[in-house]
């Protein structure tokens, strides 16, 4: 095995071979406090995911599930969920899966948020079971681990003080009762086990009372709830945010659970980084985030795959989608396929190797056996700027064959992928793209223009606008530019900037060739004319 990229996932599966499971279950886990964003998608789908690819490719039995904590509580409303304010304290402490769905179509929170994803996570090549927590407990799967829990919570509460530096009284309960009369769990306190049923209060009712705590009563303590996902699921792997994996914390806790008290071998476990979003960690429950369904309307699944398995878990990405980094994602992803087809080299064997396998697992099913089309997604961006796709496709295929971005002629396939490639340039490029990258045709040339046009520039722009009807192509525009200029004796970057001003009302732009075939000769050839006066 040669140390590529994913050694670290082909450590993984190497070590977990050893075991000699029947089947390997590499896990997630996700409170659906709100939307499922791209920073939950890091730990909790890709890091598994990867392993889990590795698994199979050494022939082993896998399965990818995500835990879907649907039995956890509502601890505030996230922004932009509508809930009226005067009714939010009904929401506080119910658990997901009782509260009312913030939106028609669906009948519960815990059902909306999780379809959100469920609907999106197929693009991405995931093949990803969702499991329900609260299922799980009423179903009785989780009631023998409910009883140890209990019998043995003293034991549990030493450990957890002693791996953690905490002082929980030692007759504490580590389980979270459903209040009886008000449904909620944020606010009951477990005071008693019977061997039978728990006594406990609701700190927000004030109801006093005992339950049994099976059948989805009732709850574990999330520190020792994670630990039954692992019994219940027999995990092999698992990651999670670099949070968890601090000393003494979650991470500690749980194996020390699963070691000293549950007598079981803990899964492997590795941290992952966070991604953060123009510099700062995503929440669903504060609206800072990013959707799977968003990036979809923006860019292709294989971009997202890349994004991820460009960078190994350990490493944090601070990513925008409102600045220079999405851009040369694009340019990195781009370059990637071009090095996989053989169409460019890379600086060295060790690096191209490194490069196409980035490539191969970006790929949803893998690389196709020839180099797909793609339109470049800068070009692609000033273009739709100029063009819109929906009305002028046709124009723009076309044009695309004097820019020389496509010889021949575009099979269906090429057509419907060019579309599709127009079209999420089109959605980043008017909600996302900055100041320095829009382009729009100058609606007139007024005084401010006209005087940042160097005098020597009109006479240049004479020539042009002669000469302009002979050129159809972008490098023969480019070459009257360059001829023009030095006619005229101006500086070729002068006389660029110039042009540039007249039709952006800018100095800098795509080439400028582009930008006239684009808006068109005769529309062009006005401006400059106009200009030359």
């Amino acid at each position: 095995m040669t140390e590529g990229q994913f050694f670290w996932a082909e450590k993984v599966a190497e070590e977990l071979a050893a075991e000699k499971r029947k089947k390997y279950v590499c896990e997630g886990g996700w409170s659906p406090s709100g939307y499922f964003h791209i920073g939950n998608a890091r730990p909790e789908l890709f890091t598994p995911h990867a392993v889990f690819l590795k698994l199979r490719e050494a022939g082993l039995k896998a399965k990818q599930i995500l835990v879907v904590d649907d039995f956890d509580p509502i601890d505030k409303i996230p922004a932009g969920i509508p809930v009226p304010k005067e009714r939010e304290k009904e929401f506080i402490g119910v658990p997901y899966v009782f509260a009312e769905s913030p939106f028609k179509g669906h009948k519960t929170w815990a059902d909306y948020f999780t379809s959100d994803v469920a609907e999106a996570v197929g693009e991405f090549g995931i093949d990803v079971k969702f499991v329900s927590a609260f299922e799980s407990y009423k179903s009785g799967e989780r009631d023998d681990l409910i009883k140890f829990s209990l019998d043995h919570s003293r034991q549990i509460v030493e450990t957890w003080n002693s791996v953690a530096g905490a002082d929980k009284p030692l007759g504490f309960l580590p389980i979270v009762i459903v209040c009886e009369q008000c449904k909620k769990t944020m606010f009951t306190e477990a005071l008693s086990w019977g061997c039978k049923k728990v006594s406990y209060n609701c700190k927000e009712c004030g109801y006093t009372g005992s339950v049994s705590p099976m059948g989805g009563n009732a709850k574990l303590h999330w520190r020792v709830h994670w630990v039954a996902n692992w019994i219940v699921n027999n995990v092999a792997f698992e990651s999670g945010g670099k949070d968890h994996f601090s000393k003494g914390g979650s991470v500690d806790v749980g194996r020390a659970l699963m070691l000293g008290v549950f007598k079981k071998k803990p899964p492997y476990m590795i941290p992952t980084e966070f991604l953060q979003l123009k510099g700062a960690k995503m929440s669903g429950s504060k609206g800072n985030l990013f959707t799977l369904n968003d990036w979809l309307k923006v860019a292709p699944p294989e971009l997202f795959r890349f994004l991820f398995f460009s960078y190994k878990p350990n490493t944090a990405i601070n990513f925008s989608l409102s600045d220079n980094s999405f851009i040369l994602l694009n340019e990195r992803f781009e370059r990637a396929e071009r090095i996989y087809y053989g169409e460019e080299q890379a600086e060295n064997e060790k690096v191209g190797a490194k490069i196409k396998e980035w490539y191969t697992i970006s790929m949803v099913g893998g690389p196709p056996k020839s180099r797909p089309f793609r339109l470049p997604f800068s070009f692609a961006c000033q273009l739709v700027q100029i063009m819109p796709p929906n009305e002028r496709f046709a124009e723009i295929a076309a044009l695309l064959k004097q820019t020389g971005h496509v010889s021949g002629s575009l099979s269906v396939s090429d057509k419907k992928s060019l579309q599709r490639q127009l079209l999420l340039a089109d959605s980043w490029a008017r909600v996302f793209a900055p100041p320095e990258m829009k382009i729009s045709f100058l609606s007139a040339l007024d005084e401010s223009v006209k005087s940042k046009i160097m005098p020597e520039a009109k006479s240049a722009f004479r020539l042009i606008v002669a000469g302009l009807p002979k050129q159809s192509t972008l490098d023969g525009i480019q070459d009257l530019v360059f001829e023009s200029a030095k006619q005229s004796h101006i500086p070729p970057v002068k006389l660029f900037q110039s042009l540039y001003l007249v039709l952006l009302g800018k100095e800098s732009g795509p080439k400028v060739g582009n930008l006239i075939l684009a808006f068109g000769k005769e529309k062009c050839s006005e401006r400059i004319k106009e200009a030359a006066a």
